[in-house]
């Protein structure tokens, strides 16, 4: 309680600071949210996974400001309309962001500003408190979600982990953009609305660099939270619908010795698969990806559980050429495209789109 109360002041004198301003908070109905959200506070909404993205209709001001934090490094894309600019969060007490100082607004317009977090949990969890705007400004209804939506659940591959930089290189926060991942395009191509969770180093069993099978905190026991980091903010499956739930994950498992047995690997996916079939009422059609950083036998265990539960194989072994990696030996850009383009018409013929 003591720290929503400094934080509340904190953004209080933020709002004192600026000449005639008004802080519009996350809660105002008029602000559109896509992924998953930590809504408990109605004062500070709390964003973890990548996609998660933050929407405004906004009038009748020639000022406009996000307030933000971080603990750890987020990196948001800003859409003004079709403009894009990369946002850094990298200070922990809440910051103005200012978005006018990048475009001149002009007050008689309307303009769609966009906030998606393009960067992984591991790297960053923001928290949003609000827009700062000109008094007198105001917020119009945003426009109701896509009819089509689709979950993308994966590691790093999903996360978009390097995608950016040019090999050879190593690994930094700035090169992730889950806009531009196969799951991003495939959403675009779809004109679905897209949802992601996904860790980079998380298994079905075992984790990347951990010798220990089962190892702690797997992807299945992270996937039920709203912020992955805390382990009681349970996440509410009848705000999200998906029609189709794209699954990559087996590659940490396998990537490097000791490996689980299969059956310990199957069981535990079909499992997991099972659970994420539950939450849901009506039942979404299921695709595994296996690949393209590992192939066999991980692959093959992948092309098993597909069998068993009537899910939809795609196979990406050995499709990435040296011109398609981007850093520390993750898909680039290029690579995700291709991805992208193996995955999409398989999605569409099986669910009819």
């Amino acid at each position: 309680m003591k720290i929503y109360i400094f934080i509340s002041i904190l953004v209080c004198l933020l709002v004192c600071s600026c000449a005639s301003g008004l802080l519009i908070a996350p809660s105002d109905v008029n602000v559109y949210y896509v992924g998953r959200v930590d809504k408990s506070n109605g004062s500070q909404y709390v964003l973890a996974w990548s996609g998660v993205q933050f929407s405004v209709l906004v009038t009748g001001t020639t000022t406009f400001s996000a307030v933000l934090d971080s603990v750890g490094e987020t990196y948001y894309s800003v859409y003004i309309g079709t403009a894009m600019y990369v946002l850094n969060i990298s200070s922990s007490t809440p910051q103005p962001y200012s978005i006018s100082e990048t475009v001149s607004l002009d007050p008689t317009q309307t303009y769609n500003i966009t906030f998606i977090k393009r960067s992984e949990a591991e790297i960053g969890i923001s928290t949003f408190y609000g827009f700062l705007v000109d008094n007198g400004a105001s917020l119009l209804p945003y426009p109701k979600a896509r009819g089509r939506a689709i979950e993308f659940i994966g590691d790093s591959i999903t996360c978009g982990y390097g995608m950016i930089g040019v090999p050879p290189c190593s690994f930094q926060p700035d090169q992730e953009d889950i806009t531009l991942t196969y799951g991003g395009i495939i959403a675009q191509e779809l004109n679905a609305q897209f949802y992601v969770e996904a860790w980079s180093g998380k298994g079905i069993v075992k984790n990347y660099g951990s010798t220990t099978i089962p190892s702690n905190e797997t992807f299945p026991e992270l996937y039920p939270l709203t912020i992955p980091t805390q382990s009681t903010d349970y996440w509410d499956f009848n705000d999200f619908l998906p029609d189709a739930v794209v699954i990559n994950l087996g590659s940490n498992d396998y990537e490097q010795l000791p490996h689980p047995s299969q059956h310990l690997f199957e069981s535990t996916f079909i499992e997991f698969i099972n659970y994420i079939s539950t939450k849901y009422s009506d039942k979404p059609t299921i695709f595994l990806i296996c690949g393209p950083m590992i192939g066999n036998p991980c692959c093959q265990y992948i092309q098993n559980i597909a069998v068993a539960i009537s899910a939809v194989y795609i196979d990406m072994q050995d499709i990435l050429k040296p011109n398609d990696y981007g850093c520390a030996g993750h898909p680039g850009v290029e690579g995700h495209a291709k991805m992208a383009a193996i995955a999409l018409p398989i999605i569409q013929k099986n669910m009819g789109w």
